[in-house]
């Protein structure tokens, strides 16, 4: 069973074409109507009485027109063996692999190497260098998957960010739209930076070093030709390794960058956040960025310091190890507290928008949490009836979980057998059928045998209670540090408006 953290995702959540939402609030954003804690939350859940956005599950900027046709469907791929997979990512994803905690580890393939640097080479050195050059040079493939998937990230943010200035321009004298709209192009040069800088760069340089220095170690077996024992050298020691200092000066800097960045969200939410709760999450989630980009920066630093001593002195490996159990830990945190996955804003129309407190969203995402982790709570009906699927799908639409839904209905074996039943679109890449998923092929499907909703049924009861909390979760993270950047933006117009008044009252009067 899932449980909720206390970090979250998305603030934009469409109406489907079975829900329009309601009127909202206008109230500021970040000086929004007094909080109320989860345990007061989940008790209007229980008694049934609306709280704001719980029954109404709208967001800062919603459409007010109808969904267009092509809107909350899915688009799957069938592959050899029956398997199905999403044709296209429509989500940002936190997609960082647990493998690239180890690319460190390659800096560490040339250990025989540069120990045993003898003509003749050992018999056991020669083997040793035959396995770590092998795992040195296997490491690129982690680096290639991992650049893959932070360009797939980076692509879809770029595209969002075009958007979200072209929204901007249009809503130029809307001072509360232009505050919302800052705030999400503020977190969303976060988002980039740190796919750049912590994945694609790293990916890069650490891949393209453990190639220098698998290559460099595997040619040290042969090295009793002067020819192949310079090139080796060269290979394995100074250049190979000068990829990852590179790398850790740069993660440095960036580091430096979210270390000061998170310091002013954290000052500047201590004095205006009314809710303890909420207070609480916020400082937290910029203390465990803080903290992780604390080891993070130090952690490359070092590491590529390391790195070079190791060309020459096998002392460099002791300080090496610590540096490679650091970074596998920064991977585990980032992937397990600090990412997130959340819905990409896009195809908004420029006209029609409207705006809800953040901290409405953040109260909703945090009492979700709570409720749908809970097996033995039961949500009232208005927000969801756990035995119709139809109610289930409604809610599953209207938070924008369709797409993750679907992906877990294709990689569970009891209900991927269904999708099977769905009649496939054409294609563009032959032997390949593609199937568009949307609310009601699913209800049709789950009618169109006596059991199949009640599998659909079921999956959808587990996929609440699991991915659903999982959705949430990340919700609050996004959620949080758009909350905070926009406070920190308040807090730095209001700066800016007393520098100037101030500047006004001292000039001479003529």
């Amino acid at each position: 069973m899932a449980h909720p953290n206390s970090s979250s995702d998305t603030l934009i959540s469409p109406p489907s074409p079975i829900h329009h939402p309601t009127s909202t609030s206008t109230s500021r954003h970040t000086k929004p109507i007094p909080l109320m804690e989860s345990d007061l939350e989940l008790s209007h859940l229980r008694n049934n009485t609306p709280i704001p956005k719980l029954l109404r599950e709208a967001s800062d900027i919603t459409w007010q027109e109808a969904l267009e046709t092509t809107k909350d469907q899915v688009p799957l791929t069938k592959r050899r063996g029956g398997h199905f997979k999403l044709l296209h990512q429509q989500q940002f994803k936190n997609s960082l692999l647990a493998s690239v905690g180890y690319l460190e580890l390659a800096n560490a393939g040339d250990f025989a190497a540069n120990v045993w640097n003898d003509i003749p080479v050992p018999t056991f050195a020669a083997i040793l260098m035959g396995i770590g050059g092998t795992l040195a040079l296997a490491m690129i493939f982690v680096a290639i998957q991992d650049f893959r998937l932070s360009y797939r990230n980076v692509k879809l943010l770029r595209e969002e960010r075009e958007h979200l200035k072209r929204l901007k321009q249009y809503h130029c004298r809307n001072v509360e739209m232009s505050k919302v709209l800052n705030s999400r192009l503020g977190v969303g040069l976060r988002e980039i930076g740190t796919e750049v800088v912590d994945r694609i760069v790293m990916d890069l340089l650490m891949g393209a070093g453990s190639v220098l220095v698998g290559v460099g170690t595997l040619m040290a077996i042969g090295g009793a030709n002067p020819h192949v024992y310079k090139a080796s050298n060269l290979l394995s020691g100074y250049i190979g390794n000068a990829l990852a200092a590179i790398f850790g000066l740069v993660n440095a800097i960036w580091s430096v960058y979210l270390i000061r960045r998170f310091h002013h969200h954290d000052s500047a939410v201590v004095s205006v956040e009314p809710s303890d709760d909420i207070r609480r999450r916020l400082r937290v989630r910029f203390r465990r960025f803080q903290w992780h980009a604390i080891v993070n920066g130090v952690n490359g630093l070092v590491a590529g310091a390391a790195s070079m001593v190791t060309a020459t002195h096998w002392e460099g490996y002791v300080v090496l190890i610590p540096c490679i159990i650091s970074l596998i830990m920064c991977n585990y945190f980032w992937r397990k507290k600090l990412g997130y996955d959340r819905p990409i804003l896009d195809h908004i129309s420029l006209a029609k928008l409207q705006l809800t407190p953040l901290t409405e969203d953040l109260q909703y995402a945090i009492a979700m949490q709570k409720a749908l982790s809970e097996p033995d709570h039961v949500l009232p009906q208005p927000v969801i009836d756990t035995r119709s699927l139809e109610s289930m799908l409604q809610f599953i639409v209207r938070n924008r979980m369709l797409e993750t839904y679907v992906d877990s209905l294709a990689h569970d074996k009891m209900t991927r057998g269904l999708l099977s039943e769905i009649p496939p679109t054409e294609s563009a890449t032959p032997g390949h059928p593609e199937y568009i998923i949307t609310y009601d092929v699913l209800l049709r499907l789950s009618s169109s045998k006596q059991n199949h909703a009640r599998v659909l049924l079921d999956h959808a009861v587990r996929f609440l209670r699991t991915d659903g909390v999982r959705v949430f979760t990340h919700r609050e993270r996004h959620l949080l540090e758009l909350s905070g950047y926009a406070v920190w933006q308040d807090q730095m117009a209001e700066i800016t408006t007393t520098s100037t008044s101030s500047m006004t009252k001292d000039l001479p009067k003529t």
